[in-house]
């Protein structure tokens, strides 16, 4: 304990101390805290020469008090978060190992990763459904690159208001695909579709919904008529695109 004591106090420009919890494990005493007056959980221990720096699993039960991470999207912020930090997650406890040189800046970081993930309790539905095009983005670059995808194309050069999400070029008529997670932009999507068709384009077009059952009646019924195919969620889309565009090119 008394190497790890003197390497905290060294190396940090606070005062610091170490508390025993369980033999060879040690709650890290600093002064920062959580925006509730709670301070940061951080647990030190040496493991194969190095030292781990640990939460035991009290960052998602804190967490859990005020928001579950019990969907896809949240799961998703919670991973990325993560990741970007360096931290790793065994069944609930978070953890990141350290070499002794660098046990300021890791525990520092491991701290901000803590803290952003005890954040999520605020972010609001909309700002955790804006991950809906991301996920569209990052499915159709990494399963659908065979099929020439090309995002943000203005088809009409003299219309250059109307932009289609994504243009696929592999058959003999373009697939133009628009993503849709509320009622202004599914309006805006049958809006282009109809003056793409009015213009005599010849194209498939498609649309990926977020939902398609929580738009309003006009909305859809908007879109069903001027969409050659409707894919009712994101998961839907991930499932059934490749068939649906192999078959309607054949």
């Amino acid at each position: 304990m008394k190497k790890l004591l003197d390497l905290i106090n060294n190396t940090f420009h606070v005062k610091a101390g170490l508390h025993e919890r369980r033999v060879g494990v040690y709650q890290l005493i600093i002064p920062i805290f959580h925006e509730d007056g709670d301070m940061v959980d951080v647990y030190l221990s040496y493991l194969d020469g190095e030292i781990r720096i640990s939460d035991f699993g009290l960052t998602i039960m804190k967490l859990s008090y005020t928001l579950e991470i019990n969907s896809p999207a949240r799961e998703q912020i919670f991973n990325t978060i993560l990741i970007n930090n360096g931290i790793s997650n065994d069944r609930g406890n978070l953890y990141m190992d350290s070499s002794e040189n660098l046990i300021y800046q890791n525990i520092m970081q491991f701290i901000g990763g803590i803290q952003k993930i005890i954040n999520m309790r605020m972010w609001n539905t909309e700002r955790i459904k804006s991950l809906f095009f991301p996920k569209l983005d990052e499915f159709i670059d990494t399963k659908l690159s065979q099929y020439n995808p090309e995002k943000s194309v203005i088809p009409l050069k003299n219309y250059p208001v109307i932009e289609v999400d994504y243009v696929f070029n592999f058959s003999k008529k373009p697939f133009y695909l628009f993503g849709v997670n509320n009622k202004d932009k599914a309006r805006n999507s049958a809006i282009a579709l109809l003056e793409l068709q009015k213009a005599e384009l010849k194209f498939f077009g498609m649309v990926v919904h977020e939902d398609f059952n929580t738009l309003p009646k006009r909305e859809r019924t908007y879109l069903t008529q001027n969409a050659d195919k409707q894919f009712p969620t994101l998961e839907n889309f991930e499932q059934s695109c490749a068939s649906a565009m192999d078959r309607l090119a054949a």
